[in-house]
């Protein structure tokens, strides 16, 4: 099944049009259903100040044009927070014929965060919590990002009873990598190892995030996509609970398993 979450906040990693009205749909954080609108009236963008004192120079292009910009956006739920983001601006070449150069408009932080993953409700706290760190920093520093991403399969190991150590020589404790937690992990319990292959990604990208100043944010979004997958498996309805509810459904004949053909009175 596709990830519609994923879809979306890798269409909002391309950066926001000039018009408002192209702007890319933009999960709510609040109710995780709804999409974000931006308000009109609070859009503002302004070019820097170092940017505007290069424009006397004698090779300036407006493709040298730098700054911010930042925007209330709102839920179509009335109830749901509002959320702020705030980026840079810069221009380069037009997307319509007729336009030349246009502005190009690229998020670096919102606030509450985006959601970044559908099973969220399904993760233990403190594996979910360290989502929600990734989240908050995935556009200002996705190679961060990665790295809390990492912390999550570690907190996911923890939850799931995987030892952190084993006895050493002269009676040390020697810490295992996350490779040999997850390794043990799939060994113990061989019907999520499925689960432990998606978690080896999303390890390695996050070993990347931690070491070297490469990864951009779609590369995060896929390891957050191998993670989410992973908890739908792990903590999610298995196919054999499913496949026994069905079996328990055909057997009342579609009845509900609270119905009675006795008189409640």
């Amino acid at each position: 099944m596709a990830n519609l979450l994923i879809k979306d906040l890798r269409e909002i990693a391309k950066g926001f049009p000039e018009d408002l009205d192209d702007w890319p749909d933009i999960p709510c954080p609040t109710c995780r259903r709804g999409v974000l609108l931006p308000v009109p009236d609070s859009f503002v963008w302004e070019e820097s100040v170092t940017s505007r004192s290069l424009h006397d120079h004698e090779a300036w292009d407006a493709e040298w044009i730098q700054g911010g910009f930042h925007c209330v956006l709102t839920c179509r739920k009335e109830t749901c927070d509002q959320v702020r983001v705030i980026g840079e601006m810069t221009v380069g070449d037009g997307r319509r014929y007729d336009v030349q150069y246009d502005r190009y408009f690229t998020p670096t932080m919102f606030f509450p965060a985006l959601p970044l993953i559908e099973s969220r409700d399904l993760c233990p706290s403190e594996v979910g919590e360290r989502v929600d760190a990734a989240a908050k920093i995935l556009w200002l520093d996705p190679n961060a990002a990665a790295n809390r991403i990492r912390a999550a399969v570690e907190a996911l190991m923890d939850d799931r009873g995987v030892i952190r150590t084993k006895p050493g020589r002269a009676g040390r404790a020697v810490r295992l990598s996350l490779d040999n937690r997850i390794a043990t992990f799939k060994t113990a319990l061989p019907q999520y190892a499925g689960a432990a292959e998606l978690l080896l990604a999303a390890k390695w990208i996050g070993n990347v995030g931690s070491h070297e100043d490469v990864l951009r944010i779609p590369d995060v979004l896929e390891g957050v996509m191998f993670l989410d997958r992973a908890f739908s498996l792990i903590y999610g309805t298995s196919p054999d609970d499913i496949q026994k509810r069905a079996s328990e459904v055909t057997a009342r004949r579609g009845r509900p398993d609270t119905f009675s053909t006795e008189v409640p009175f």
